[in-house]
């Protein structure tokens, strides 16, 4: 081999080593990038991860799962701890945290509009022989829930004796935006203090979380509640779960009317974990073509409205409460008591 050849052949490989190195960047070297979700995209973000991350090999995808109001609070601060990427079960989660700023005299917080990922809605799940009993027509009804709750007992119910106290599963309204959204449902014919302090009685162990609480739901079985509200792509999600620790499994149920979410994901200016500008290559990721068929096959309805479960086709769907009715309504749940 001549002296040419092989200097032809070492920058031949010279070349190649450069580009693997640009391709595969080395362990440490990557940039991370962190975003906050709440407890329904967790599952998601496991198969989008390595997605996200074999397009854009620099990157090293984060998140941590917080509650769509404890998202709000935590991430106000510019801290270079706190999440680039904020993705609420609610989009108007991400209206509250900008309103929050601007109160404070805070220029804008996010680099961009919002843009929407994903939708979903809020629905029931309950296991068949209390669904059976519950709802004899086969159809949820706010009225026949509340009816429950008031009774507090089976037996009040014309069920058996043994089957204990009603109980109703939600998260923490303080906490949590299916909490928030279950409120506001319970309330809107019968609104006023005294029909809160029902629903707060009859709620047993609000959790902090969707999916916490249907972990809790599914592992504990009639022991720990009858029914839950969860979101719809939750209980899709975790259907094969529950069939499989319980013969049968639960019955999602869809309450009419329902609210419906809209998911949207804003990255945030300032001091936070990771580039602005890795962030909105991660919003874009979510709202193309491969983000949205994995979000779909998990149960959620994607931006063309396509997904989800037949059930809830032909309720009506109402948009979630706005702030002032929020804030009215959190503020019962806490006198409550």
């Amino acid at each position: 081999m001549s002296v040419i050849t092989r200097r032809r052949a070492l920058s031949l490989g010279i070349a190649a080593a450069a580009l693997v190195l640009a391709s595969a960047p080395l362990p440490g070297l990557r940039r991370p990038l962190l975003v906050a979700v709440g407890s329904e995209l967790e599952q998601p973000l496991q198969q989008l991860e390595p997605l996200f991350e074999r397009r854009h090999p620099g990157i090293d995808l984060r998140w941590q799962v917080q509650g769509a109001q404890d998202m709000v609070n935590q991430n106000q601060e510019g801290k270079p701890d706190r999440a680039r990427v904020l993705i609420p079960s609610n989009r108007e989660q991400l209206r509250a945290f900008q309103a929050a700023l601007a109160a404070q005299g805070e220029p804008a917080p996010f680099s961009r509009e919002p843009q929407p990922i994903a939708r979903t809605l809020l629905v029931a799940v309950v296991w068949p022989d209390r669904g059976a009993r519950l709802f004899p027509d086969g159809r949820f009804s706010w009225a026949r829930l509340k009816q429950a709750a008031a009774a507090g007992q089976w037996s009040a119910l014309g069920g058996p004796e043994a089957w204990g106290s009603f109980d109703l599963r939600t998260t923490d309204p303080l906490r949590s935006n299916s909490g928030q959204l279950t409120l506001a449902l319970w309330s809107r014919d019968l609104p006023g203090a005294a029909s809160v302090a029902v629903l707060k009685r009859a709620v047993y162990r609000p959790a902090r979380s969707t999916d916490i609480l249907l972990r809790e739901f599914i592992s504990s079985g009639r022991n720990d509640g009858d029914i839950a509200m969860v979101y719809e792509a939750a209980a899709l999600m975790r259907i094969a779960e529950a069939q499989q620790r319980w013969p049968g499994g639960y019955r999602l149920m869809v309450p009419d009317p329902t609210i419906e979410m809209v998911l949207a994901a804003a990255v945030l200016r300032g001091e936070a974990m990771g580039r602005q500008a890795d962030g909105e290559r991660f919003v874009d990721f979510l709202a193309g073509a491969e983000a949205q068929a994995v979000l779909r096959t998990l149960g959620f309805r994607g931006l063309d409205g396509r997904g989800g479960g037949p059930a809830a086709n032909r309720v009506r769907r109402l948009p979630p409460p706005d702030r002032t009715q929020l804030d009215e309504l959190l503020r019962l749940w806490q006198q409550a008591g």
